[in-house]
């Protein structure tokens, strides 16, 4: 995993994060978003590599595709200052598989937890990351479906996780395919009798 020095290589991680999960989102291809911006594939893909900064006018054309505003794209850490009621990102076992639901209103100031209701009386917190934190619980998108394990590479760049006990391996190819959306770090037993706190 390359080292983040400086502000401009993370606000760069950012935006090529930011990047890679609206596409994977909306099953677009690099060349699919490419065709959008009127870029080649390989000029969009240092986009996403963070091989090249994104400009401004590709940057409203992706807001604009997408339908979200640049702050989300680029990470703008005052958009949320002055609002501090917001809707985490909320995901729940539907029919055993893991489906984002409707936001969880909480009053704070960022967006930095998400929450997973295991079942009525479990509820998983993981703190917002994009990369994968080594041999912790991950929330994770592959292949356009939500899973919960640990992400475990090996040297070619592959790897594999767990869905039920069983092993799903993936070359360095669809390694690509997986987006981290956080960290596990704690859970709320409802037993605990604080009533209504969820």
């Amino acid at each position: 995993m390359q080292e983040l020095k400086t502000q401009d290589s993370l606000n760069k991680f950012f935006i090529s994060t930011s990047l890679k999960r609206l596409r994977v989102k909306h099953n677009l291809s690099t060349y699919d978003v490419a065709k959008i911006i009127e870029k080649s594939r390989q000029a969009y893909s240092n986009y996403e590599t963070g091989l090249r900064d994104i400009g401004i006018y590709d940057l409203i054309k992706l807001s604009g595709f997408y339908n979200v505003s640049i702050d989300v794209i680029v990470g703008n850490p005052y958009a949320l200052m002055n609002d501090k009621s917001i809707a985490y990102r909320y995901f729940e076992y539907v029919e055993n598989e893991l489906k984002e639901v409707m936001p969880l209103c909480i009053s704070t100031i960022r967006d930095d937890v998400i929450v997973v209701k295991q079942n009525d009386l479990l509820s998983d917190f993981f703190w917002r990351t994009d990369t994968n934190q080594q041999s912790l619980v991950m929330l994770f998108d592959y292949y356009n479906k939500t899973y919960i394990s640990k992400v475990f590479y090996n040297s070619s760049g592959g790897g594999h996780f767990y869905i039920n006990e069983e092993p799903l391996y993936f070359n360095k190819a669809r390694a690509e395919n997986i987006i981290y959306k956080g960290v596990y770090f704690a859970t709320l037993d409802k037993k605990m009798d604080i009533k209504h706190f969820f």
